[in-house]
């Protein structure tokens, strides 16, 4: 039984390293070549398995994206969480709203660096209007996103004591749409100067905000 149980187990363990590789290779593809050229075919080539072993981890290319996508969601509101604390700590405990947006821009400079990840969210948000089952799965990944992002400027708020013109939420949606945006503008604009015009954005927010008693 033991035999068994350690036979299961490595088979387990191989399929998630399998599955790990794909995904892997999913996102060095959409990197390289954009989503509509990151086909099964070629994600799976690159990572060394067939299409069979790839149909064995995902339903469709439509569920790894998902699931790329939702890695990445994590990985950029994490990165956002920590950039605001350095933010924050490089200001001091009583620095101002636009000291600590100031120690911001370093990171606003890296957003939109790679233009497919805009692009991947837009065109999963296009098919999940078009799909209600795909609009679920994609909604809640994009939900928990907003979410995290909103939970971060409320911190960043709080702690310079100010109190925002909107909603939270409703400024996550703003950021996140408006670094996204961009992306449909082609090489209208530059990296930095999305990162400029995403400073100036965070800039208006403190600059508007009141600030709280205490």
């Amino acid at each position: 039984m033991a035999q068994r149980a350690r036979s299961r187990l490595s088979r387990e363990e191989s399929q998630e390293r399998t599955r790990t590789a794909l995904l892997d290779s999913a996102r060095e593809q959409i990197a390289t070549h954009g989503v509509a050229a990151a086909s099964v075919r070629s994600i799976s080539e690159a990572a060394g398995f067939s299409q069979g072993a790839f149909y064995s981890n995902f339903a469709s290319k439509e569920a790894m994206l998902l699931e790329v996508m939702a890695e990445h969601m994590r990985d950029e509101a994490a990165r956002f969480g920590a950039a605001v604390e350095k933010a924050l700590l490089e200001a001091g405990p009583n620095g101002a709203g636009l000291a600590a947006v100031e120690a911001l821009r370093g990171y606003l400079h890296t957003l939109n660096t790679d233009g497919n990840w805009p692009m991947l969210t837009i065109e999963l948000q296009l098919y999940a209007n078009r799909s209600e089952s795909f609009a679920a799965q994609f909604n809640t990944s994009k939900t928990l996103f907003q979410s995290e992002i909103a939970k971060t400027l409320t911190h960043l708020f709080t702690r310079l004591k100010l109190r925002p013109a909107l909603d939270p939420l409703k400024l996550a949606i703003g950021f996140i749409a408006l670094s996204n945006g961009y992306a449909v503008q082609g090489n209208t604009a530059a990296p930095e100067g999305v990162g400029e015009i995403m400073f100036t954005f965070l800039d208006a927010l403190i600059r508007s905000s009141q600030r709280t008693e205490g």
